[in-house]
């Protein structure tokens, strides 16, 4: 289908500084997605990664905000911001599409979540926790001790992940069961750990 270079320049702006999918090009200019990706490859646009278009998908559909890292830090936000950095080396996950941060102890999870806040400038509603305890444990109870500590509506918390088969002694086992903290956005996983690395740098 033959197109103006004006909807080719249009096509190629969306998609590139706009943050558009081919899909939501394609309803916009109302044509056919094939066009679409046919003038991103013609133009060598390069694509974005699974992971940029959610997180695009979420801005630009959904009206998600993405995360805005704090400028200006001050002494106390230099602090936070190394110690959630150390803890994100210790105990993050270093793989996958997004920040997930897992552990058992309360204030640990606590100074994770203020260093996101604070330091990151996540947003709240992105935030999604899941809750690992056993059979013996009250689920209920649980959930409204973390969403106190967290300062997260339950809304925001995942099915409780409850292992079969296992109970026993609080001493062998968190009393408050594990909680994950996720955060899906890749582009501020990479930005964590290149935080990581560069600490690393200056220990080394």
């Amino acid at each position: 289908m033959p197109i103006s270079k004006i909807t080719q320049n249009k096509i190629v702006n969306l998609y590139k500084n706009n943050g558009y999918s081919a899909m939501q090009i394609s309803e916009k200019l109302d044509i056919s997605d094939s066009v679409v990706r046919y003038w991103l490859i013609k133009k060598k646009v390069q694509r974005r990664s699974i992971s940029e278009a959610i997180t695009n998908l979420y801005i630009i559909k959904f009206k998600k905000q993405q995360f805005k890292l704090k400028e200006n830090l001050s002494k106390s936000d230099i602090e936070l911001k190394i110690t959630g950095v150390m803890l994100y080396w210790g105990e993050g996950a270093k793989l996958g599409n997004g920040v997930q941060f897992i552990n058992s102890d309360p204030e640990m999870i606590t100074i994770f979540l203020n260093f996101l806040r604070k330091v990151c400038g996540i947003s709240e509603e992105r935030v999604k926790v899941l809750l690992h305890m056993y059979m013996d444990q009250n689920e209920v109870e649980l959930k409204k001790f973390w969403a106190n500590k967290t300062r997260l509506p339950l809304k925001n918390f995942y099915k409780s992940q409850i292992h079969v088969g296992r109970v026993g002694s609080y001493k062998k086992k968190s009393q408050y069961g594990t909680l994950a903290i996720n955060y899906s956005d890749k582009k501020l996983l990479k930005t964590i750990l290149l935080w990581i690395d560069e600490y690393k740098q200056k220990l080394i």
